[in-house]
């Protein structure tokens, strides 16, 4: 069947000199998507002239670095574009990958408003006199006269109903302002109402409604020795095997039996190298993919960055696009997509990979994010994460990969939904609030310091997801709050909730919100320095004998 190709539209260096469009050219040669690339080669960005940010302004050459074919036209004149536009679309509905078609034109005004840029001073009157003569409107009444195609009559028609259009669609937004006279306004019943402001951020997860909820303490019958990581690829593959609109992406997913860490493994042999797909070292051009592969509603893409300091060179999609779509677009579009990663302190590997985060994540509008400290809870999660119409960030550990743990020999379809912490050990004198591999250090610590310490494993960590009813009457009963968390302190998850905490408790705490973290510096590769600058049972137990100090409000 004819291929339809995916356009991408924009203006000048705006996109053409941005790194993610030239990861997008890499990822779309590579796979022969048909994907096609239209630059409106106006000359400025805002004020700044295309020859002074580029040593080569005909920016449809960059597509020569990664194999694709390119136009570059005339872009004043319409049929000029029109044949380049068919030769590029015969390609890329062949089957041939992708093509790139640059329109030479020119911005007759500044950026915005009806001044043009001579009135700002970086462009002269003559440069803008010049490029006006080629205004293309101009350019085709004169050809089709001269084909006898048209007469003026027929010239002052077309324009007529051009402005008529117009008007008709400008009457529909505005009106005469009672206020001032000889002045229009937009409609007031147009305005959007302020109280709606933050509707639309995330959905109300009713999605989940039909589901199965189940907490893996509830689950009677046989259990079953696993690892850690053996459930993430067991879950996957239960889910893929139910819903062909999943599929997975990321680097080496597909090679090394399952991955760096087996997290995939035997997906693609069961799967299809079609539905688990190994990506370029791109992240900010194939986390925009399955953006948009998610906002297309067929399917529900399961992207792995292989460390989650790799989220910054990706930040745009992450956060710009993913995070914020539903609220930009009024709601308009779900964004199913889930975006696994996994903390790697302790492992040597130094500051590039092994951050946690939660806490960056958590300060960004529109993420939900889950991390469980057990094979059976993963499941849950996962399982809530692959069911939700929101971008779902799922932080792992590679301390927990190779743990012994176990699983329900039940189907895996359990859901664990948002507002579901889990209380590992009650307990009287502290509330402890952590996640993935902390629950464990915590509860080692509670064993040694003697601590009756009440460890509540979060797993929802966003603001619209975390448990606020347990934690409120856990921190009610104990007075007392501890957050326990591995990674730095400044860019750490506890800063967030220690404010969020002592905001809603305030009148229930003997003394403020204690942290227990790792240092300010991200760990270098040096196992010594690393080990120094994350938190473990050691710092935990430290972080409890402190609290104890000042039980009951005493300094």
């Amino acid at each position: 069947p004819e291929r339809s190709p995916f356009l991408l539209s924009g203006s000048g260096s705006g996109v053409a000199l941005i790194g993610s469009v030239l990861e997008t050219m890499n990822l779309a040669a590579a796979w022969k998507l048909p994907f096609g690339l239209f630059i409106e080669n106006n000359r400025y960005a805002v004020s700044t002239n295309a020859d002074e940010v580029t040593a080569d302004s005909r920016f449809s050459v960059r597509g020569q670095g990664f194999g694709i074919p390119s136009w570059r036209v005339d872009g004043m004149n319409p049929l000029a574009v029109h044949l380049a536009m068919q030769e590029a679309s015969e390609r890329m509905r062949a089957g041939d990958g992708p093509a790139i078609v640059e329109a030479d034109v020119y911005r007759f005004f500044h950026q915005n408003g009806p001044f043009p840029g001579s009135a700002f001073g970086y462009r002269t009157k003559q440069e803008e006199s010049e490029w006006k003569a080629r205004d293309p409107l101009d350019r085709m009444a004169t050809e089709l006269l001269a084909l006898d195609l048209i007469d003026e009559a027929g010239i002052k028609a077309v324009r007529a109903q051009a402005r008529e259009a117009m008007q008709e669609i400008s009457d529909e937004f505005v009106e005469d302002d009672p206020e001032h006279d000889g002045k229009q306004r937009i409609v007031p019943d147009l305005w959007p109402d302020p109280a709606t402001v933050d509707d639309g951020i995330r959905g109300d997860a009713s999605e989940l409604s039909e589901l199965e909820a189940l907490e893996p303490s509830d689950i009677e019958g046989e259990w079953r020795d696993v690892k850690f990581v053996d459930a993430v690829a067991e879950v996957m593959d239960r889910r893929m095997g139910a819903d062909d609109r999943i599929l997975v992406m990321g680097e080496d997913v597909h090679r090394l039996g399952g991955g760096t860490n087996g997290a995939t493994k035997g997906l693609v042999d069961k799967h299809g190298a079609d539905r688990v797909i190994g990506t370029p070292i791109s992240e900010n051009a194939f986390f925009g993919f399955g953006t948009g592969l998610a906002l297309d509603g067929r399917y529900r893409p399961v992207v792995e960055f292989m460390y989650p300091d790799f989220m910054w060179v990706a930040a745009d999609q992450v956060f710009n696009q993913a995070g914020k779509v539903r609220h930009m677009f009024g709601d308009n579009n779900t964004v199913p997509l889930v975006l696994r990663t996994k903390v790697a302190m302790g492992i040597g590997y130094g500051s590039q990979h092994l951050m946690d985060p939660a806490g960056i994540f958590a300060t960004q509008p529109g993420w939900r994010i889950v991390a469980a400290s057990s094979a059976a809870d993963y499941v849950g999660l996962m399982n809530a994460a692959l069911a939700l119409e929101d971008p779902v960030l799922v932080i792992e550990h590679v301390d927990l990969y190779g743990r012994e743990d176990r699983l329900p020999e039940v189907d895996l379809d359990y859901v664990i939904a948002p507002g579901s912490a889990a209380v590992k050990r009650e307990g009287s004198e502290m509330t402890v609030l952590t996640y993935l591999s902390m629950v464990h250090h915590s509860l080692e610590a509670a064993e040694e310091t003697g601590v009756d310490a009440e460890v509540i494993d979060l797993r929802w960590l966003d603001r619209a997801s975390l448990d606020w009813d347990t934690v409120g009457e856990s921190i009610r009963k104990t007075g007392n709050v501890v957050i326990v968390e591995q990674g730095a302190r400044d860019t750490g998850y506890g800063a967030w909730l220690a404010d969020e905490i002592q905001r809603r408790f305030f009148d229930w705490l003997d003394q403020p919100v204690q942290r227990v973290t790792g240092g300010v510096a991200s760990p270098s590769i040096s196992k010594v320095l690393e080990r120094a600058a994350i938190a473990k049972t050691e710092e935990v137990v430290a972080g409890f004998e402190e609290t104890r100090k000042n039980w009951g409000g005493r300094a």
